[in-house]
């Protein structure tokens, strides 16, 4: 792989890299990197699944205030705005409907944006939730809340894409010296998505229009999205017309992988990859955090509203508010994680518990202060929600891009596993709350058992993350796996990477 001529080489040298193929493993040497190379197309691209991460995640958000103003007996004499008489069982039925599709379509997402590339899978997810948003409103009336739940299953299959899809993504375009804090920015896109959909929808439902425009509001932005998306994006670095020879070098050295490893059609190692105990470690802290984030993302609302006591337009605003905080713990800590890595202070293995033990341990400290929090405590209480979550940002720079350490070229099939366990948190989450909550919202002794329970799952989570977790770039993502049969004459490469085996894959974090 020869260097384009204007390619400033890098101040350290890579390992020699006699074949194309060869896979870089160790910390020292995914540090090697020249993090000058300044801004390129892979920062466009970057910003573009931002820019989806947001419409997806406003898409996902808006119900939960929107079934406030839905079941709001209030307006019932309002004509122009129809009111639902729904009961807590049936709304959280409703809120956790999107989870049930979501959860069923994870594994099929990630081996389809392995198959097909991460750029149609989204553009896909797009224009289907903008669709349905828009939809909505007509269907609710012609069929009630089934017909609403159908709605949001759709939502949730097409939505399950978006995270597979992007560590794809991410895989193919981020070298490893960037990809903490792009994934962070990238991934804060779905705080960002709340931050505005929550104090958004408030506002929208409190119109002439009533709850019906939030979701024509969020049908059309998806739309803009899906336009957006379409131009400036591309599944891969050699697929985007505006790439320079420079720059795509770059990402591939970066990576230390070829266009043709990134593309070949290698088989998905199922059997090591569900034998390697980090993603069981990543498995658990993601179900751990789905609870956690799910938890808020669709009951926050109603627990400000019912349990302190704080008005609908005011609860929406302060919904959002911990969101905020979430993304500013994401990107902040993304940036430190980053930094500590390049500047070989920490392995990358030890970066990611140490922020991963920030998000969960401290998710689960907040929520045992919550628990003993009454409407006497309003401000004490929101400004431990928004603590808490912002420590929760913290596991991005954890578990959440633990993926790409481990296989950068399955990172997808990866994630599509662990997000399927995570899914299965985020339908009992809301049918559990429902179910001790009791039809009675303003309990404070149920909401306590709520937070204590999700305080637990969070700690012992983070506890077998720290215990099995790992950093290391594992076996079964080399280019020559699954060939180690094959002569080295046929395959010159092979036996170079397994004579320094014990060097690049021993010993770290």
């Amino acid at each position: 792989m020869e260097a384009p001529k204007k390619y400033k080489e890098p101040r350290k040298p890579f390992r020699n890299t006699a074949f194309s193929n060869e896979v870089c493993d160790s910390d020292e040497e995914k540090g090697n990197l020249n993090p000058e190379f300044g801004f390129g197309i892979r920062h466009v691209q970057m910003i573009c699944m931002s820019f989806c991460m947001i419409a997806l995640y406003m898409a996902r958000s808006s119900l939960g205030v929107a079934i406030l103003a839905m079941t709001d007996v209030s307006r019932k004499n309002d004509t122009n705005v129809e009111v639902y008489n729904w009961d807590k069982k049936t709304q959280g039925l409703i809120l956790s409907s999107f989870f049930w599709g979501y959860m069923t379509m994870q594994i099929p997402a990630g081996l389809l944006a392995k198959k097909y590339g991460g750029k149609p899978i989204l553009l896909v997810a797009l224009l289907a939730n903008g669709s349905l948003c828009v939809l909505l409103p007509t269907l609710a009336s012609l069929g009630g809340w089934p017909m609403i739940c159908l709605c949001r299953v759709l939502m949730g299959l097409t939505q399950a894409c978006l995270f597979p899809a992007s560590h794809t993504l991410l895989g193919r375009w981020l070298p490893a010296n960037e990809r903490t804090t792009l994934a962070g920015v990238v991934y804060g896109g779905a705080q960002m998505g709340t931050i505005i959909a929550m104090p958004v929808s408030g506002v929208l439902a409190e119109t002439a229009m009533g709850w019906k425009l939030i979701f024509y509001a969020t049908g059309g932005s998806m739309f803009v999205t899906a336009g957006l998306w379409f131009w400036f994006s591309a599944s891969s670095p050699e697929e985007h017309p505006m790439m320079s020879e420079e720059e795509k070098y770059y990402i591939e050295m970066g990576l230390n992988m070829s266009t043709a490893f990134h593309r070949g059609n290698r088989p998905t190692p199922w059997k090591e990859m569900l034998k390697t105990g980090p993603l069981w470690a990543i498995t658990v802290s993601h179900i751990a955090n789905t609870v956690a984030f799910v938890l808020f993302f669709v009951d926050l609302p109603t627990y400000l509203e019912m349990a302190m006591q704080i008005s609908l337009k005011n609860s929406a605003l302060l919904s959002a508010l911990p969101y905020f905080g979430m993304w500013v713990g994401s990107i902040a800590s993304s940036i430190i994680c980053e930094k500590i890595y390049n500047r070989g202070l920490l392995s990358i293995g030890a970066c990611r518990k140490i922020f991963n033990s920030l998000g969960l341990f401290g998710t689960g400290a907040g929520l045992i202060v919550l628990a003993f929090m009454g409407p006497e405590h309003k401000n004490i209480a929101i400004a431990t929600v928004v603590a808490l979550l912002t420590m929760c940002g913290c596991t991005s720079a954890g578990f959440m891009v633990n993926h790409l350490d481990l296989s950068p070229h399955f990172a997808g099939v990866m994630l599509s596993i662990t997000n399927f366990a995570g899914s299965i948190g985020s339908i009992l989450t809301p049918v559990g709350t429902s179910l001790i909550l009791r039809n009675d919202s303003s309990d404070i002794s149920s909401w306590r058992i709520v937070f204590l329970a999700t305080s637990a799952i969070c700690v012992t989570a983070n506890i077998i993350y720290l215990i099995f977790g790992s950093g290391e770039r594992q076996p079964w993502d080399r280019p020559d796996w699954g060939n180690r049969n094959k002569s080295d004459a046929e395959y010159p490469s092979f036996s170079a990477l397994v004579t320094t085996e014990e060097v690049f894959y021993g010993g770290q974090l």
